[in-house]
């Protein structure tokens, strides 16, 4: 019953948002991206992103689209032409961040559950845990958590970029924004890994319960204003994002989310560290007595809560590096590089 309780959730998780990942690519085909109205491409550039679409490869023409209006900032660059330079760069950040968002759903929808299985597995199996494939297990984890975080940072620098309010990413701060995503997805995922081992039915009601609440309240902003199809169907993707991290997304009072989130985050996480301290025991594993002296809770909470609270004061010194005095305006930054 287990097994198929697996195969479910692995299956609930890849397939739904992917098929909503799809939908959404169709509808920035159509009707372009909600962020921006762009200008009418060739029709050339419509059916490759429609082959891209049949053959799960969207990403791809967001790239072609992306370098299209590179070109056109180019051109404007030569001709000094300061608006048609600050419009193609506000296009080719706003494709950008499409396909980083892209990539980002199929990051999170594709190898999270992957690996909160595979440290359920390594917790279960004997063979593995007391063997060296143990530790390629670790390894690959940790790759797989570099990769994830990776995805995250790519999404929120283009973000970040594309406002005029906001200092130009410079390479510090898109390493800080890398182990701020690396170690709050290291909290949150080993919290849900270890709680797995416990009940598969009940980490998938938590995290069901979890997304609900963050549809819920991404979508507070856009009841208020106007409703659109397409803004619904890309906050219920974002919200299964944001049941491992933090994803930035439009609105003011960034602040107040992060104190929303994280809170939220740190009482979910505590509830299953807690239920796994109490109740977890590995009788496959005879090194690891059944007891609540093991040194393997230990470890567990230790870890989760140093990689939770290194991950928030590395967010408080980033916010802090970047406080809106010290940001320049998309107008002189685009100056400067005009020919004279």
């Amino acid at each position: 019953m287990r097994n198929y309780a697996i195969v479910a959730v692995t299956a609930l998780l890849a397939f739904v948002p992917g098929f909503i990942t799809s939908v959404l690519s169709c509808f920035w085909l159509a009707r372009g991206s909600s962020q921006s109205v762009r200008p009418k491409l060739p029709t050339l550039f419509h059916v490759f992103r429609i082959l891209s679409v049949v053959f799960l490869n969207s990403p791809v023409s967001g790239y072609v689209n992306a370098l299209y209006y590179l070109f056109k900032r180019h051109q404007a660059l030569l001709k000094g032409e300061l608006e048609a330079l600050q419009r193609s760069w506000e296009l080719m950040a706003a494709c950008m961040m499409e396909v980083t968002m892209l990539r980002l759903y199929f990051a999170f929808l594709n190898t999270c559950p992957q690996l909160i299985l595979q440290i359920y597995f390594w917790l279960q199996m004997e063979t593995k845990a007391n063997s060296s494939e143990g530790w390629l297990d670790i390894l690959v984890a940790m790759n797989s958590m570099i990769s994830i975080s990776m995805a995250a940072t790519t999404y929120d620098r283009p973000f970040l970029q594309n406002r005029p309010d906001k200092e130009t990413m410079r390479f510090r701060a898109t390493v800080m924004l890398f182990f701020i995503h690396f170690f709050n997805l290291g909290a949150r995922l080993l919290a849900i890994s270890l709680f797995t081992s416990l009940s598969v039915e009940y980490v998938a009601l938590l995290l069901g319960i979890h997304w609900i609440v963050m549809v819920a309240w991404l979508m507070l902003p856009v009841l208020k204003s106007s409703f659109h199809f397409e803004k619904i169907l890309a906050i219920m993707a974002l919200g299964v994002a944001f049941i491992f991290v933090f994803i930035k997304s439009e609105g003011s009072r960034t602040r107040r989310k992060y104190a929303f989130y994280y809170t939220i985050s740190l009482v979910g996480n505590t509830s299953m560290m807690v239920m796994w301290f109490k109740h977890g025991s590995y009788p496959n594993l005879p090194d690891i007595p059944n007891f609540m002296d093991s040194w393997i809770y230990y470890l567990g909470l230790t870890c989760h809560y140093v990689f939770f609270f290194t991950g928030i004061v590395l967010l408080a010194l980033y916010h802090m590096s970047r406080l809106p005095g010290r940001a320049a305006s998309v107008e002189i930054r685009l100056s400067e590089r005009l020919p004279n």
